[in-house]
């Protein structure tokens, strides 16, 4: 026991002899701090003098005196040179600036004045002749305007004439214009024909309903016989026997052409007639 107990005595004393040389060996110092390296500013002289300043703030490529008021250094605001040169500054008076103002006004007035007597001539001169020449154009204006609208109803009158030229020549029979014989003649072959295709195909509905009625209708006819329109004037009040009349007339169709006499005067003829459905068959009247 004693042996271990002198073991463990001697390690110790030891290991505090090894941390007290570590730590008395090692030492800590301040590092020392770097030299900033020498810094150079460069800017370009906006003016040139003749003599080098005491202490230059900037190098540049020829000699420059600054001034100003400033506590530091700064750059050049402006390029342009000052006539006059002064270390401080000074209030401006206005009032001197204010005079000179207004003596420069009222010599603009005098000689606006002066100018004004002097031209009030000319610009009534100039007037005058501007009414003048206004005048004139207006009264040239109006002889010209004048032509164009007698041109204008010229043209009209002359397109009205035309259409009349071409407009055909349409004969209409009803109960007053059928006495010449060639065209009652034409109207009772016409109407036979239609009477006649209008039983053979009397509307199946209109007697199935017990629908009677009249209606009035208008049929043009062309030279050769062929139906150029059809137009009903009077409904019956049914849709049935309308649509019936309508059917019927082209049903009959081609009609009869013109006579000769008839063709040299007549270019479409229309037949107003009133349509009438029975209980069992067709009529027209006038």
């Amino acid at each position: 026991m004693e042996i271990n107990h002198d073991r463990l005595g001697f390690a110790f004393c030891l290991a505090l002899a090894i941390h007290a040389a570590f730590i008395l060996g090692v030492s800590f110092t301040r590092e020392k701090p770097a030299v900033a390296p020498p810094k150079l500013e460069i800017t370009l002289a906006q003016h040139r003098s003749k003599t080098a300043p005491e202490e230059a703030d900037y190098l540049a490529q020829s000699n420059q005196q600054g001034s100003g008021t400033l506590d530091e250094k700064a750059m050049l605001t402006t390029q342009e040179l000052s006539d006059f040169q002064d270390t401080a500054i000074r209030e401006v008076a206005q009032q001197q600036q204010q005079s000179q103002s207004e003596r420069q006004l009222a010599a603009n007035t005098q000689i606006t004045t002066t100018a004004s007597s002097n031209s009030k001539a000319n610009r009534q001169q100039q007037q005058e002749k501007t009414e003048q020449a206004n005048q004139q154009q207006a009264d040239n204006m109006t002889v010209v305007q004048r032509s164009m609208e007698i041109a204008s109803l010229e043209a009209k009158l002359d397109i009205q004439r035309q259409a009349y030229a071409k407009r055909p020549r349409v004969r209409r029979l009803t109960s007053v214009a059928t006495k010449q014989s060639d065209d009652a003649l034409y109207l009772h072959n016409w109407r036979t024909k239609v009477e006649a295709i209008g039983n053979q195909h009397y509307p199946s509905k209109a007697k199935q309903q017990q629908l009677f009625g009249k209606l009035r209708m208008v049929v043009s006819i062309l030279p050769n016989g062929d139906i150029y329109q059809v137009k009903i004037l009077q409904s019956s009040g049914h849709k049935i026997l309308d649509q019936a009349a309508l059917k019927i007339v082209h049903l009959a169709a081609p009609y009869d052409p013109f006579p000769q006499t008839m063709q040299r005067k007549v270019d479409v003829l229309e037949i107003i007639r009133t349509w009438r459905f029975h209980k069992d068959r067709l009529s027209s009247s006038t």
